[in-house]
């Protein structure tokens, strides 16, 4: 099945003909090995394709204490190759597609395309059901992912979908949620996310929020529901014009939610108002376990719906770079798409190498003041982003911000320790790893702009220092005359 893929499934299939994905076939242990192989093949790959040293997708089949068919699989986007796929994209040159990408993605937000509605008995998700006193989450590897861990987390690479009560509006996000017993999951709910605005409002009512929980879903609706796709926005639509096709859904078992219909296993249930347990600590994508124990909201499970053969995809978050990477080309082409309706063209890259932490922005036509404006645009228009991407590094249109070592480059010598830093206090996330504690908790931090360009009444040909690179400070016909005789110089 070519592009685009509606079912995970096939997509690994591909992955796997085309050496993009080892099918483990040793039994492993859902408590910390499954993790701990994600993990190590996450930080030897560093994002990159398989081809360029990276490492590939994993399907593990046979996990301890549970009966064939029962599977995982991790690191689905874990390298370059695999996100460009994902999008159909057939260029070969697959650091271009970071930017490449950026494209095909603002097309499919700046033209949703709405799901198509498929018949129950055409949903592959509904092959199998477990509903009232029959649900049993134990019946799943929910995995142990890291070591101190607050408990099995079953919801890592996964689509939360709530509904609006004030609205038609249905948002789909990726939130982490923690296995309490056989009915009931807790997660970390943030107050200014989508779902936790959502929330309140079930909660300012006391009316209990219905969920569905969608898991093993295709990967650019996990991405949709990874990234700030704007408020009142549904990510199901977002998700059509990426794909440029409808994507199919099915409504769920216990309320009128819709999930897509080629989901691995779909939880449904309800979060009542007031009810809390605890939940945490976990080891989040920045590379730390950041968040704090505390009592959160708490998922009771109605209903399960699942595939045979079922597999339980999840991301064992770290130390960069995990599936972040994908992430990183979807809300780096958003902030574009915002920089360039201010006025403010410029390439974007959010730096996955620093846990997806900063921004990296090269502007083509620098003016007075660039970096706080840019700054400023990104922080009031992507504030559920910006409160997860604390730097932002602003640099001239010379600087290559996909290439890490220019990025630091950039930093170490175009940066004015005076007139370069620009420290202002922002919202930020539970999950912000410098805040102190008490900053956590009240979710307000110093975030930081760095302002690599130029200065403006700095003459081009005499006061900036010309680039010493090979493409740069050598003439052409001795460039292409290196070139030429590169094989002839043994090298």
């Amino acid at each position: 099945m070519p592009f685009p893929y509606v079912d995970e499934r096939v997509f690994m299939e591909e992955c796997e003909k085309e050496g993009m994905l080892v099918t483990v076939k040793k039994e492993v242990d859902w408590n910390l090995e499954v993790g701990a192989i994600a993990r190590r093949l996450a930080e030897l790959g560093i994002g990159r394709a398989v081809r360029e040293g990276g490492r590939p997708a994993v399907l593990f089949e046979n996990i301890r204490g549970f009966p064939k068919g029962f599977r995982m699989a991790a690191q689905i986007l874990g390298g370059i190759d695999r996100v460009a796929k994902v999008f159909g994209y057939k260029g070969e040159d697959l650091n271009k597609a970071k930017s490449d990408l950026q494209q095909v993605i603002r097309d499919g937000l700046n033209n949703p395309i709405k799901p198509i509605r498929v018949d129950r008995k055409d949903a592959p998700c509904k092959q199998n059901k477990m509903e009232g006193d029959d649900v049993n989450l134990y019946k799943f590897p929910a995995p142990m992912l890291h070591d101190g861990d607050g408990g099995r987390y079953m919801v890592t690479r996964a689509v939360v979908a709530t509904r609006d009560p004030d609205s038609d509006w249905v948002n789909w996000g990726t939130y982490r949620a923690m296995l309490i017993d056989k009915k009931t999951l807790s997660g970390l709910i943030v107050p200014g996310q989508h779902i936790g605005k959502i929330y309140r409002k079930y909660e300012e009512r006391n009316e209990p929020m219905p969920f569905a929980i969608a898991i093993g879903i295709d990967s650019i609706s996990f991405l949709a529901g990874a990234t700030g796709v704007p408020y009142g926005v549904s990510e199901a639509d977002v998700v059509g014009g990426m794909r440029k096709k409808p994507l199919p859904v099915v409504k769920c078992e216990t309320n009128d939610l819709e999930i897509p219909a080629y989901s691995e296993i779909v939880i449904e249930g309800i979060v009542p108002p007031g009810l809390r347990a605890w939940e945490g600590p976990y080891g989040e994508y920045t590379g730390y376990r950041a968040s704090p124990r505390d009592r959160r909201p708490v998922y009771i499970v109605k209903a399960i719906t699942y595939r045979n053969d079922p597999i339980l995809t999840f991301v064992s978050t770290g130390v960069p770079v995990d599936e972040t990477l994908g992430n990183a080309i979807i809300n780096s082409a958003m902030a574009a798409e915002v920089l360039e309706r201010a006025g403010i063209p410029a390439r974007v890259w959010e730096q996955v190498d620093s846990g997806a932490c900063m921004f990296v922005i090269a502007v083509k036509r620098p003016t007075p003041n660039i970096a706080t404006m840019i700054k400023n645009t990104l922080t009031s228009q992507m504030g559920l982003i910006t409160n997860y991407t604390f730097k932002f590094l602003i640099v001239n249109d010379d600087v290559d911000i996909y290439d890490s070592n220019k990025v630091l480059w950039a930093i170490g010598t175009r940066v004015h320790p005076r007139r370069g830093i620009i420290i202002s206090d922002e919202v930020c996330g539970p999950l912000t790893p410098y805040a102190s504690l008490d900053e956590r908790l009240k979710m307000n931090a110093p975030h930081v702009t760095f302002d690599a360009t130029w200065p403006l009444d700095w003459h081009p040909s005499i006061a900036v220092p010309p680039v010493a690179s090979f493409k740069s400070i050598y003439p052409q016909e001795i460039q292409d005359k290196v070139l030429e005789n590169w094989k002839e110089y043994g090298l």
